[in-house]
């Protein structure tokens, strides 16, 4: 299974957001994203070229990314989704 989505993070917030992950899920780092495994599957995330939003004098960067899921269950593609999503909320204040 395939999914794409933007995420609200420069390639450097991904690259350093990795590290929060539980360990053993970072294989492999590489240019263009990782790959993460979960449970008794392989999850691949293929970054697209970092864009940036603009709101007036705000600039807020996003990174096009491709989420390519293997031998994962559709609960535990949602468990690890969950998670992941966890790891890379942004908030403000």
């Amino acid at each position: 299974m395939e999914m794409q989505c933007e995420m609200g993070v420069s390639h450097v917030v991904f690259f350093r957001s990795l590290a929060q992950l539980p360990e053993g899920w970072v294989r492999q780092t590489r240019d263009d994203g990782a790959t993460l495994a979960y449970a008794e599957g392989i999850i691949e995330i293929i970054l697209g070229e970092e864009c940036e939003r603009r709101l007036g004098l705000i600039r807020l960067p996003y990174t096009p990314a491709t989420f390519r899921y293997t031998g994962l269950s559709d609960e535990e593609r949602e468990k690890f989704q969950a998670r992941f999503n966890l790891t890379f909320q942004r908030g403000g204040g």
